[in-house]
């Protein structure tokens, strides 16, 4: 009988029968937001446009698919973090991830200051990528102009992607295909 009790149980769990509900908590802890699932979820399928390739980091364990002509640099800024750059150098068009240890599932507004001066945090909707809570916002900085961010906190660390915002069309197709592996 407790065997059968048993599988009934981890039949439900592994197999709900109700569609859950998007995750409530946003990635700022001081603004409330309406969470929203974006295409980045983890129920998307992981297409890329053709002739995309591939970009995988074993350091924090994920891949993502980039236009082809955009040239991939590392910058490791130390205390275990990086500055990965994704740019077309004939267009200078492409957009950058900053990825920083992080030991919080929200981003503090200390955190987020240090991040992003200019404060401007314009449009924040919540979204997943990838099973991670995160943010997508419009924001400014002083050497680009007019930016679009997502931030979200997976696997102990904060993964912070900048656009132009222009561009944001390529980073929410970039996004798609953004995966971790566990």
């Amino acid at each position: 009988m407790l065997v059968l009790a048993a599988g009934v149980g981890a039949y439900f769990y592994f197999f709900p029968t109700t569609p859950s509900a998007p995750a409530t908590t946003a990635l700022f802890g001081d603004m409330a937001v309406t969470p929203v699932v974006s295409e980045a979820s983890p129920q998307a399928p992981r297409e890329h446009p053709d002739g995309w390739v591939e970009y995988r980091n074993s350091r924090y364990s994920f891949s993502l698919f980039h236009p082809p002509q955009q040239k991939v640099q590392e910058f490791d800024e130390g205390a275990g973090a990086m500055t990965i750059t994704f740019e077309d150098t004939a267009t200078v068009r492409g957009f950058q991830i900053f990825v920083v240890p992080y030991g919080e599932n929200q981003v503090s507004e200390d955190r987020f200051r240090k991040d992003a001066p200019s404060g401007v945090r314009a449009e924040l909707v919540n979204i997943t990528v990838d099973g991670a809570t995160g943010a997508s916002f419009y924001s400014i900085n002083a050497l680009l102009g007019d930016t679009r961010e997502v931030w979200f906190v997976k696997n102990g660390y904060l993964f912070e992607l900048t656009t132009l915002k222009p561009l944001e069309t390529m980073l929410d197709q970039v996004l798609q295909t953004l995966r971790f592996v566990e």
